[in-house]
């Protein structure tokens, strides 16, 4: 099989911090509160807790990670992203997590174009793959 699994595992993030959790879901009931209030529509209160609720989703939702040999996938609810190890050209350990990077040298495009993956307790494991795909970092 060519493009078999190497490792899969789930981070939530709102398990980790349930304190946290709850104070940005106060924030965004309250926020979404004042906007339909500030507007006299009910329908504010409602648009802004959607377009807020769906900012902050991957905090409140497991967000599963799989390496597989040929592409990495990140499954966060109903939605998917998926790119191949051959688009990533550096990485960098940054605290419980692995920055990946489409380009060779840093850039300012960097915070747009990499991809963090939260490793939770795998860190040690999931850095071997990283750079057996990618080659060791700086």
């Amino acid at each position: 099989m060519d493009d078999e699994i190497l490792m899969t595992w789930k981070i939530h993030m709102v398990k980790k911090n349930p304190a946290k959790g709850m104070v940005v879901f106060l924030f965004i009931v309250t926020l979404s509160f004042f906007a339909g209030v500030a507007a006299n529509n009910v329908l504010f209160f409602f648009l802004s807790l959607f377009v807020l609720g769906v900012y902050v989703l991957p905090y409140f939702v497991p967000v599963t990670y799989t390496l597989t040999n040929k592409y990495i996938i990140i499954k966060t609810g109903w939605i998917t992203k998926e790119r191949e190890w051959k688009q990533f050209k550096r990485w960098e350990k940054s605290g419980n997590a692995i920055k990946l990077y489409t380009m060779k040298k840093p850039s300012r495009l960097d915070n747009y174009r990499a991809w963090l993956l939260r490793t939770g307790q795998k860190i040690d494991e999931i850095e071997a793959v990283v750079a057996q795909k990618i080659g060791s970092h700086e």
